[in-house]
C-alpha cells in the first residue's frame, strides 16, 4: 500500500519506479545497477524484532570517507546514479554523516537515506536541506504506538512522532528533503487498527506513506521472534529475485554484496572490496551472472542461507505498474 499526498510525480525517484526497467524488464541488467544501497556503518542504538542485526558477529564499524571518495567518483560516471544509505545501522549515527551528504552531493549523485529518525536533530535536518537531499525515509514498525514500541524495542513513538514533525516544519514549504514514512506490519496487527486512517494521518505531515509487510523469516530461530512467526502473513511466496538486476550492496567496510538481506557479510554473498574491484565490474562479473542465474531466473533459494529465507512480500510499487504502459500484447 502506497499513498502519496501530491501523486507519484511528487516523488524524485518516480524516473526509476516507473521505468519499464524497473517494473517488468529486469532482465538483461543495465551496464549500471539502478540504485547502490551503501551501508554507513552497523552501528544502531534499537533492537528491533525483525532485524537480522540481532544474529549479526560481525564486528562494529564506520565507513572510512576515503573509501566512500571511490564509490561516489565511480558513481558520478552513471547517469542518473541513485544511492540509498541504508544497511545493518542507522546512517545517522556515522560520526562523519554530514560530510558524507556533503561528499555525494557534491558529485551530483541523488541521495535516498533511511533512518530510524530518533537521532535526527535540527542541525542535521538543515544540513540535508541545504544540500536539497532527494528523499528523507523513515522507518517503522506496526499502525500504533504500541505495536511499534513492540517491534522496535528501545524506541518510543513519542520521541520518534516528534522527530518526523521537526523534520517537516524546518522542511516548510521546500520541495527537498521529499519526506517518505515507511511501516510494515504482522498479519494481526492488520486486525488491531486502520491502515488507512494512519495513512491519512501521516499525509499531513510527510510525502508519502507506505504500509508493507513485516517479514521475520530472516529472523525465525532468534529465541524472542519464535513466539512471534506465528502472527506474520501467511501468505508469502517466493518469487524470482529481481533485486539481483536492479541494486548492489556495499557494506561499511568495502565489500560489495549481492543483495542487502546478509547482516553477517558472508563471504559467500561477497563479490569483491571497492577497494580493489571497481562497481561497474561487481556489477557485470561472473559471480554477479552466476546468482542471476540461481534465484534471478530459477529458484534456487535454498542453496543460499540468506535467500532462503527471502520472500516477496512488498505491494509497495504496485501502484507504479498499474500506471505504466501496458506491454505489448
Amino acid at each position: 500500500m502506497l499513498t502519496y499526498r501530491d501523486g507519484p510525480l511528487s516523488d524524485p525517484f518516480h524516473y526509476i519506479f516507473s521505468s519499464d526497467r524497473w517494473l517488468r524488464a529486469y532482465d538483461p541488467p543495465g551496464r549500471y545497477p539502478m540504485w547502490v544501497n551503501l551501508e554507513p556503518t552497523n552501528v544502531c542504538q534499537l533492537d528491533c524484532l525483525f532485524c537480522s542485526r540481532q544474529l549479526s558477529k560481525r564486528p562494529l564499524g564506520y565507513l572510512d570517507l576515503s573509501v566512500a571518495a571511490t564509490i561516489f567518483q565511480q558513481m558520478a560516471q552513471w547517469p542518473g546514479a541513485a544511492l540509498r544509505l541504508a544497511g545493518w545501522g542507522e546512517p545517522s549515527l556515522h560520526p562523519q554523516i554530514g560530510r558524507l551528504v556533503a561528499m555525494i552531493k557534491s558529485q551530483g549523485i541523488k541521495l535516498k537515506i533511511y533512518t530510524n529518525g530518533l537521532a535526527l536533530t535540527p542541525e542535521l535536518m538543515d544540513l540535508l536541506i541545504d544540500w536539497q537531499v532527494e528523499d528523507l525515509q523513515f522507518s517503522l514498525q506496526g499502525l500504533t504506538p504500541e505495536q511499534y514500541e513492540l517491534n522496535r524495542r528501545r524506541a518510543s513513538y513519542k520521541a520518534l512522532e516528534e522527530k518526523i514533525i521537526m523534520a517537516s516544519e524546518r522542511r516548510g514549504s521546500r520541495k527537498r528533503p521529499f519526506l517518505s514514512l515507511l511501516t510494515s506490519v504482522l498479519a494481526d496487527e492488520l486486525n488491531q487498527a486502520d491502515p488507512v486512517r494512519f495513512t491519512q494521518r501521516w499525509l499531513n505531515v510527510v510525502d508519502k506513506v507506505a504500509v508493507d509487510l513485516t517479514n521475520l523469516n530472516f529472523v525465525r530461530e532468534s529465541p524472542k521472534v519464535i513466539p512471534h512467526l506465528a502472527r506474520q502473513s501467511p501468505g508469502l511466496t517466493r518469487g524470482l529475485c529481481v533485486e539481483v538486476f536492479l541494486a548492489l550492496e556495499i557494506k561499511y567496510d568495502g565489500s560489495i554484496q549481492f543483495c542487502g538481506q546478509d547482516a553477517q557479510g558472508r563471504p559467500e554473498h561477497t563479490i569483491g572490496n571497492v577497494r580493489d574491484l571497481t562497481l561497474e565490474k561487481a556489477w557485470l562479473s561472473p559471480a554477479m551472472a552466476a546468482k542471476r542465474e540461481s534465484v534471478g531466473r530459477r529458484l534456487e533459494h535454498a542453496k543460499s542461507p540468506v535467500c532462503q529465507n527471502c520472500y516477496h512480500n512488498t505491494t509497495k510499487y504496485e501502484l507504479f505498474k498499474s500506471l505504466a504502459p501496458k506491454e505489448p500484447q
